[in-house]
């Protein structure tokens, strides 16, 4: 159970679920982990916050009253514990990384107007690096061009999504006629990548899946009335793999490349644009160090784990009614292709529906132009280049409206 408490009572053993202040005003990264030293408490009791918030499920509860007035009791006398070999730097930064990353979300730097303010949070992530931005007056940022042009990503906290939103409706509703299309785009494409990552922490919420259809119909109807266009509904430069951006990605690539197609079903639209915006939601499952590893450094045993998430997701997705058959295509045929080289049922040719042979286009296009650990991304020239000349793997008349699609929105 979350239960807020004042910092008088926190104690060694409770697991912190956040402060009730901002990032800034804290000594910690990670603002969710389990107190196991003197050090960190002494942290917490220094920092000047007069309240956070513990997991009682995860860690030690505040002292009860008869707990607090019995007299201590003898210390045991502890073993002589065996040396231990500290880990290497490089790990336990990489594990303070994949923590601090829970509470964290990658918004688009487009999505910032220069000249504008903002009351939330905002972080710059290179590589495994995070570096909180400095405030102005009043607790509010202010967005310049110099923030605008930093390397990397910029990054909120997840607490702080809901002011994020409200910012991007204020802008779409600021925006004039010549950026009103643009702004909308941009509000329903970020808000989705927000969905998708509380779905993918909560992937049994009925609530979060009714959104998600929401956020598919609006999709397809902004393709449509723009004949086409997909400017700003999807993430254009990606520097580290999110699952929830590629998800959004995809969705919005198999929409557009289906419309391209002559596919004017909404049935068939909404089957293609839902079933690919899940089409990873097996993901999960799979432990974030799994997630985060280099894939040449995984082992066989984890490759497995990995490549287990299409009929995990599946299994997921089956718990929901309303969900189609159809939906699931697209889900359960990502990584299949024309050769029956891929997975998990070897399809080949003919076998592979339609929206099997278009996800396999876009998620394969939008992972080659996506960085992640172990992998540099190409560019989006190159990915098509890629995928043009792998023909026996990939459907060339539905890789030529991709390409379509792509042109439009002037990569």
């Amino acid at each position: 159970m979350r239960k807020k408490i004042p910092i008088g009572s926190t104690r060694i053993g409770m697991y912190v679920d956040g402060f009730d202040a901002s990032w800034f005003q804290t000594p910690f990264l990670r603002h969710r982990f389990e107190i196991k030293s003197q050090d960190q408490l002494d942290k917490i009791m220094e920092s000047g916050i007069g309240y956070m918030y513990i997991d009682t499920e995860k860690g030690l509860d505040v002292l009860s009253v008869e707990e607090k007035a019995a007299p201590p009791g003898p210390k045991a006398a502890k073993p002589a514990a065996p040396p231990k070999k500290d880990a290497a730097p490089s790990e336990m930064a990489f594990k303070d990384y994949v923590e601090a990353m829970d509470d964290l979300i990658q918004i688009d730097k487009l999505s910032l107007t220069e000249s504008t303010t903002v009351d939330f949070d905002l972080f710059v992530k290179n590589g495994i690096d995070i570096v909180p931005l400095s405030k102005t007056s009043r607790g509010k940022s202010e967005i310049t061009k110099e923030l605008l042009t930093l390397s990397g990503e910029l990054m909120i906290n997840r607490a702080d999504v809901d002011k994020y939103k409200d910012y991007l409706a204020e802008v779409a509703k600021s925006a004039g006629a010549g950026r009103s299309v643009a702004s909308k785009n941009m509000m329903i494409k970020e808000n989705a990548k927000i969905l998708v990552r509380d779905l993918f922490n909560d992937p049994r919420s009925p609530a979060k899946m009714d959104e998600c259809k929401d956020t598919v119909e609006n999709v397809i109807s902004s393709i449509i009335d723009t004949k086409g266009l997909i400017t700003n509904l999807f993430t254009v430069n990606k520097f580290d793999y999110y699952v929830y951006t590629h998800s959004v990605n995809v969705s919005v690539f198999c929409v557009a490349t289906a419309i391209a197609m002559g596919i004017k079903s909404e049935g068939e639209l909404f089957a293609i644009g839902m079933g690919s915006l899940l089409h990873d939601i097996g993901m999960s499952t799979i432990p974030h160090e799994v997630m985060q590893k280099p894939f040449e450094r995984l082992s066989e045993f984890e490759i497995g784990i990995l490549k287990g998430h299409v009929y995990e997701g599946l299994d997921i997705v089956k718990l929901y009614k309303g969900i189609t058959p159809e939906t699931m295509l697209p889900l359960l045929e990502h990584h299949e292709n024309l050769m029956g080289t891929g997975y998990p049922q070897g399809l080949k040719g003919d076998k592979l529906h339609v929206s099997g042979r278009i996800i396999s286009i876009t998620n394969t296009y939008d992972t080659l132009t996506t960085s992640r650990p172990g992998f540099k991304a190409i560019t989006p020239y190159e990915a098509l280049a890629h995928l043009r000349d792998q023909k026996q793997l990939y459907d060339p008349d539905i890789l030529k409206e991709f390409i379509t699609v792509l042109g439009k929105s002037s990569l």
